[in-house]
């Protein structure tokens, strides 16, 4: 799924979901990387990274002032 708010964009690959302490986190992937496919560069650059919902200093990921456009692609039929 692909997110936009503000002046951001993600690509959401995952969620971990905490049922016991109610803590999530979300698999991002910035849209914006035009690199190799090296996995190591990618996640060592922080093109993808799992990202709290909220952090240790208390800001939310997901921003409450913002509208976020989402994307879901979807196959057709007859693929």
């Amino acid at each position: 799924m692909n997110a936009g708010g503000g002046v951001l964009a993600y690509t959401l690959l995952g969620v971990d979901y905490n049922e016991a302490s109610g803590d999530c986190a979300f698999l991002i992937l910035d849209p914006h990387y035009t690199g190799s496919d090296d996995l190591k560069k990618i996640v060592n650059g922080g093109w993808c990274a799992w990202k709290k919902s909220v952090d240790s200093k208390g800001r939310s990921f997901f921003l409450k002032d913002k509208f976020y456009n989402l994307l879901l692609p979807q196959r057709p039929n007859m693929v």
